[in-house]
């Protein structure tokens, strides 16, 4: 079960590329040294302890180290560190969390009193129980930091969920004896195979998903897609309960115009398998996990045929959905079939 999640901060919580871009070439202006300006080497810089992100994107002497802290963190707090923003998600999650009783935390390799100040700034300090980040020689490790937060929170390690995009992170976590997930929208892991341990997650619903199963969250969720038609009226393409989705029934409009396909009931059956395909994947899943499925005929005599499209949705399925097909009176837009299903994850 987890019971807390903590964050690093740049290229995790915030995009704060743009500030720490501008400040680690504003202290190499003022050192006299060459600014750098290859986004891909500078992406280098976000991750390490300070003095290490100067040694590794400018190659910085070691006798300049001292001199180029001290004027970064004088213009980061200037200037830089009012240059980032949350990353799209971040803010429904950490209120989720909350909402379900997950503890959250912040540790950084960033002086600790600036990312204070910056989430105080964003108006995110409710958001977390606990901020840890490193000192002013630059000695406290994202360890340490790990450690000192899950020591405060009451929690066992192997409870805790470390999220962070570069290998400190990663290594930090391994470290420090806790779970890890690597984001691909941050500075350090590009692609999903660049997380070594742990797992990787691409949008911070994925975070909630994992967490969803690993506490055994039964909650309703909507789904929803422009894949698919739009759901016009007082209800949703489909429900998620735990592993369950519940899809409206399928009539077959072409979501790209809005139209009513016209053709056989085969023809139309089919566009309402298409429609059912990009709900069940927006979800998560597809066809092949449909457990129940309803068909509805405005003509039973049209069964056979709609029957054979029936059969070629469902081939890759290794057990077949239970199924109802009956004929109705009428269907919406006047149509000829409309196909509901049951689908699990």
């Amino acid at each position: 079960m987890i019971k807390a999640v903590l964050f690093d901060l740049d290229g995790t919580l915030f995009d704060s590329s743009s500030g720490i871009f501008h400040t680690a070439n504003h202290t190499m202006r003022v050192l006299g040294f060459d600014e750098c300006h290859d986004e891909k080497q500078l992406r280098k810089f976000v991750g390490p302890p300070l003095r290490e992100c100067f040694r590794i994107t400018f190659a910085t002497e070691e006798k300049y180290l001292d001199r180029c802290v001290e004027v970064y963190r004088e213009e980061y707090r200037k200037t830089g560190m009012h240059m980032c923003y949350p990353y799209p998600g971040i803010t429904d999650l950490l209120k989720w969390l909350k909402a379900h009783g997950v503890k959250t935390g912040v540790c950084t390799l960033k002086y600790e009193t600036l990312a204070r100040d910056i989430i105080d700034e964003k108006g995110m300090k409710e958001l977390f129980d606990v901020v840890y980040g490193t000192d002013s020689a630059g000695k406290i490790t994202k360890a340490d930091s790990i450690r000192k937060a899950v020591e405060r929170l009451g929690v066992d390690g192997k409870d805790v969920l470390m999220v962070g995009d570069t290998m400190n992170d990663l290594n930090g976590a391994k470290e420090a004896g806790v779970l890890f997930a690597g984001c691909t929208w941050g500075f350090g892991f590009e692609k999903k195979s660049d997380v070594t341990m742990g797992f990787p997650v691409e949008s911070t619903d994925d975070i909630m998903e994992y967490i969803r199963k690993e506490n055994n969250l039964m909650e309703i969720r909507k789904i929803n897609t422009s894949a698919a038609p739009a759901a016009i009226g007082p209800y949703s393409q489909a429900v998620q309960y735990g592993d369950i989705i519940f899809c409206s029934g399928q009539i077959p409009i072409v979501p790209e115009t809005g139209a009513v396909l016209e053709g056989s009931a085969a023809e139309q059956a089919a566009q309402c398998f298409k429609n059912i395909s990009a709900v069940l994947a927006e979800a998560g899943t597809d066809l092949s996990h449909v457990v129940k499925a309803t068909v509805f005929l405005k003509d039973m005599n049209d069964f056979v045929p709609v029957n054979g499209v029936y059969a070629e949705a469902f081939s890759a399925s290794e057990v077949l959905p239970a199924r109802s097909a009956v004929q109705v009176a009428k269907l919406p837009k006047d149509v000829k079939v409309e196909i509901e299903v049951i689908a699990v994850k």
